[in-house]
């Protein structure tokens, strides 16, 4: 059953922290242009970089660029060390002294991860102190089958490693915001991320959490450090999370049914039949919950933008990111009130 717009307006308003006029309709009309501004930008992109062929044929090449099975594992800690160097010679953040070590999925775990959603990474807990933290990886062994190696190195392909394992997980994304969150002034900050059995902790801390990492890659990609197919790779991903926010609010307010959700996501988002209705079935699970990709990414692209306009040529990057990251795991619209000497929410 649907939520409702009554209901999903106070995920917004309570959860986010949005403004009252950025109500269910407003969501599901601002998603809706935006996911034909990500979808004519994805086609521009496409062209730009092959004009003889289009976006998907172009997205299909992406599982032949992978490790080989003796370069799988280390690949990881290879790309996260040119990714972190990337990020700090371009000042986008003070670097954290807070590792990761790479590592198989543990053979336990192996059985039960079949057909789950399973968190690679995981955020350390809050209040605990580690030498290093670690992420564990789709198992590749010698063991396997030539097909198995093939599946996963296919599925765990260069793009993935880099845009999603390394940047959005391990690195500039969740791992460099978790380590702010642990030292923020806010108890709610510190701990409101932690994954828990039910997604994160606390909801209010969506925006943040996933806008951040979702920004984290497009930060990167504005610094250069992105190939071709991974520019496109994540013109798609940008996509998907319009695509998401779409039918988050049109789920819950009644205007799509399961079914219509997941044609949607495989008509617009170009997902597989199987992964749609994943996608739709979790949407109609979580209330909000997908409209905070796109929220969160937008309102810290907004809020540096408003920054920048206020400090002119004083505007620091570096020292921008370092200060919103310092607020902890609080809605991203909490955080541009307090940056911009605005009153915040009774």
């Amino acid at each position: 059953e649907p939520a409702g717009a009554d209901a999903f307006d106070r995920y917004l308003q309570k959860g986010h922290f949005l403004p009252a006029e950025q109500n269910t309709q407003w969501w599901l009309d601002h998603a809706r242009a935006q996911l034909i501004q990500a979808t004519e930008e994805m086609k521009e992109l496409a062209n730009s970089i092959d004009s003889t062929r289009s976006w998907k044929e172009q997205l299909a090449e992406i599982p032949d660029h992978h490790p080989t099975v003796d370069r799988y594992y280390q690949s990881f800690g290879e790309v996260w060390k040119t990714c972190r160097q990337q990020a700090i010679d371009a000042e986008l953040v003070t670097w954290p002294d807070f590792p990761i070590d790479f590592g198989p999925m543990p053979r336990s775990d192996r059985q039960a991860a079949k057909g789950r959603y399973y968190l690679y990474y995981r955020c350390p807990p809050p209040f605990g102190y580690h030498d290093s933290h670690r992420y564990v990886v789709p198992p590749c062994e010698p063991d396997m089958t030539p097909e198995e190696q093939e599946r996963v190195l296919r599925s765990t392909n260069d793009a993935q490693i880099t845009l999603n394992h390394v940047i959005h997980h391990a690195g500039l994304g969740h791992h460099v915001q978790n380590y702010n969150a642990f030292r923020a002034e806010s108890r709610v900050g510190q701990m409101a991320g932690t994954d828990c059995a039910s997604r994160v902790a606390m909801f209010c801390s969506g925006t943040l959490v996933e806008g951040w990492a979702c920004y984290a890659t497009e930060l990167m990609e504005e610094i250069g450090a992105l190939t071709d197919l991974q520019r496109l790779s994540e013109a798609q991903t940008r996509l998907r999370m319009a695509a998401r926010a779409v039918a988050d609010t049109a789920i819950h307010s009644g205007e799509f049914s399961l079914e219509q959700a997941a044609r949607f996501y495989e008509d617009e988002a170009g997902m597989p039949a199987s992964a749609a209705l994943g996608e739709a079935v979790k949407n109609s699970m979580f209330p909000g919950a997908a409209v905070m990709y796109l929220s969160g990414t937008s309102g810290i692209h907004e809020l540096r933008k408003q920054v920048e306009a206020r400090v002119g040529s004083a505007f620091d990057l570096k020292s921008f990111h370092d200060r919103f990251l310092s607020y902890g795991a609080i809605p991203v619209a909490l955080i541009a009130r307090s940056m911009l000497g605005q009153s915040s929410p009774s």
